[in-house]
């Protein structure tokens, strides 16, 4: 799995992610095991940082890291229904129906997991999202962006540029051809309409040989 940095943006936290090309002898190990990691960039004071993570075979202990990812986790095999919940699971059927679920296919390996609260759950407080990175499109050099926020936001990222549309998801081009450091300039249309409005602006290093998430 990959190396993270954080960047904390006014009332956005934006995660980014280097995800080094892996060798041959990577992918070939990859088919045959699955593995994820877990971030919850917004985290309640009262939120759980730490749960049992469920994959039908065996349960977990797992961090439910604010400004990091969790270390990785390897799971089962086969299409799963992960469930979260706050102590080891040995039987899923005495579970609660409103215990936090996510069904991952049977033929995703490596994704990520990002944690969200749900207040309104009386099992666990919190609800997960499920991010999946396919090397044929998201190629090195570019990031995947998350907007999480109910506004538009764009940016200029050096000589790219990119619009996330409120609560959706969105790939920008490489900002630069060669590694090294670069202008990032965010802007935001509060609920999608009017003016945009600054957010900040800063040099940010690029890896071109490898992949972000934001």
């Amino acid at each position: 799995m990959r190396l993270i940095t954080t960047f904390l943006i006014s009332s956005m936290i934006l995660t980014c992610l280097t995800r080094a090309e892996p060798s041959v002898e990577t992918k070939e190990e990859q088919k045959h095991q699955r593995t994820c990691r877990i971030i919850f960039p917004e985290r309640l004071n009262d939120s759980p940082k730490f749960a049992q993570l469920f994959d039908g075979k065996s349960s977990q202990n797992v961090e439910l890291p604010t400004m990091n990812f969790s270390p990785v986790i390897s799971l089962a095999g086969g299409e799963l229904t992960l469930l979260m919940a706050t102590e080891p699971v040995t039987d899923s059927k005495k579970l609660p129906a409103t215990t936090p679920k996510l069904i991952i296919p049977e033929d995703v390996n490596d994704f990520y997991i990002v944690v969200s609260p749900d207040i309104e759950n009386p099992t666990l407080p919190v609800k997960m999202e499920l991010i999946i990175l396919k090397d044929d499109e998201f190629k090195l050099g570019e990031t995947l962006w998350i907007n999480k926020t109910k506004h538009q936001i764009a940016a200029n990222l050096g000589e790219s540029k990119v619009s996330v549309e409120a609560e959706s998801q969105a790939i920008s081009k490489n900002p630069m051809e060669k590694s090294g450091y670069y202008r990032a300039e965010f802007t935001y249309q509060i609920n999608a309409e009017g003016d945009f409005k600054k957010i900040t602006e800063q040099q940010w290093w690029h890896d071109a040989n490898s992949r972000h998430l934001a």
